[in-house]
């Protein structure tokens, strides 16, 4: 029979993760009191959560949210980190760790899939959602403009036909 505390914790995860798309898990071992601070501090300020789990718990609320199973990405201490945008999250961490190597990238779960650490690596130098809808707008824009330019230059050069006939118009008559 299950623990009634594990029971609980485990529907307050179900809440924490019922509409998330993503999940990358950090652990958090070596790290001092000061630097867990600093990461949720700036990780709140970029608009991002993070939520330190029991992985047993974690792993069982996320296979009855029917995200898929995380035990693979979870070791040791973890916490289980989320936003907006899995680029955008993972750039943050991947940065963060450079100015403090004892955090450690453990992997992600992105659409069903598990990443490895390097993978979220690879996962970071990715455009973000925005930077897509940038390049993309921006194609479309480029793409409308040639067509409006295309379609104006055979309006052009019809006109300027009908100039040519109009001169020769009035230097006949």
């Amino acid at each position: 029979m299950p623990n009634r505390i594990n029971v609980l914790q485990v529907e307050e995860y179900k809440k924490a993760f019922k509409d998330v798309d993503f999940v990358i898990t950090v652990g958090y071992p070596k790290m001092t009191v000061q630097g867990i601070d600093e990461l949720r501090t700036k990780l709140e300020a970029a608009g991002n959560k993070m939520l330190f789990v029991r992985n047993r718990l974690a792993n069982i609320a996320m296979k009855e949210l029917g995200h898929g199973e995380v035990k693979g990405i979870c070791k040791e201490q973890t916490a289980f980190v989320w936003g907006e945008d899995p680029v955008s999250v993972a750039r943050f961490l991947v940065d963060f760790k450079k100015e403090h190597a004892e955090l450690q990238l453990h992997g992600a779960l992105v659409e069903k899939s598990l990443l490895d650490s390097k993978q979220v690596v690879e996962l970071s130098k990715s455009p973000t959602k925005d930077e897509l809808k940038s390049i993309i707008s921006g194609q479309i824009i480029a793409m409308g403009g040639k067509l409006s330019a295309q379609l104006l230059a055979g309006g052009g050069l019809v006109a300027s036909q009908i100039e040519k006939i109009a001169k020769k118009d009035e230097e006949a008559a």
